[in-house]
C-alpha cells in the first residue's frame, strides 16, 4: 500500500509520545497516592501528563476531518482498504469492536474536547479509563508497520517501550516522592 511519508513521521511520534506521557501518568499518580502527598508540583505535574495524552492520542485518533495526521490521511489512494485494515486489525488484535470503539472514541474525544484542550463548564464526566486507548496505541504500532512494509523503522514495539519506560521511571519517582516527603 502507497502510504504518506509525511503523514507518518508525524503520526508514529505522537502515538509513541502518547505512550510516554500515559506511561508517566500512571507511574506518577501511583507513587504519589502510595506516599500519600499533598503538593502542588506533582498534582499539576500528573495533571500535565494526562491531559497531554489526551490531546496527542486525539490528534491520531480524533476526529480526521481536522486532522491532517489522523491515522486515515495514512494514505490517499487505498483509504477503504486502510481503514477496512484499521477496523478488522482493532477488533481481531486488541480485541475491541467496532461498536466499543465508537463509544470510547466519543468518551475520549469528548474529554479532550470539553476539559483537555478546552473547557465547557458543563462537563462533569469522569476521567477516561487509558486502558483502551494504550491498547489502540499498541494496535496502530503493529498495524503501521505492517502499512508502510516493506519500508521499516527501527524503533522497539511501543508496548516493549512503555514496559522498560516503566521499569526505568519508577525507581527515579519513586526517590523524587522520598524527597519530596522532606520539603513538608
Amino acid at each position: 500500500m502507497k502510504y504518506n511519508d509525511e503523514v507518518f513521521m508525524n503520526q508514529f511520534p505522537l502515538v509513541k509520545r502518547f505512550v510516554y506521557h500515559i506511561t508517566y501518568f500512571r507511574v506518577l499518580r501511583a507513587a504519589y497516592g502510595k506516599n500519600g502527598l499533598e503538593c502542588e508540583f506533582w498534582t499539576h505535574s500528573i495533571d500535565a501528563h494526562l491531559l497531554q495524552a489526551t490531546i496527542c492520542w486525539c490528534m491520531v485518533f480524533g476526529a480526521h476531518r481536522q486532522n491532517e495526521i489522523h491515522w486515515k490521511r495514512l494514505t490517499d489512494n487505498n483509504s477503504k482498504e486502510l481503514e477496512d485494515s484499521f477496523r478488522t486489525g482493532l477488533s481481531a488484535h486488541a480485541g475491541i469492536e467496532w461498536s466499543q470503539w465508537q463509544r470510547y472514541w466519543k468518551e475520549l474525544t469528548n474529554f479532550r474536547n470539553q476539559f483537555a484542550a478546552h473547557r465547557d463548564l458543563q462537563y462533569s464526566g469522569p476521567v477516561p479509563s487509558f486502558d483502551t486507548a494504550l491498547k489502540v496505541a499498541y494496535f496502530y504500532d503493529d498495524w503501521v508497520r505492517e502499512v508502510i512494509a516493506p519500508d521499516s523503522f527501527e524503533e522497539p514495539a511501543l508496548l516493549e517501550l512503555a514496559t522498560r519506560l516503566e521499569g526505568s521511571v519508577t525507581p527515579l519517582v519513586g526517590e523524587l516522592m522520598k524527597l519530596t516527603e522532606n520539603f513538608r
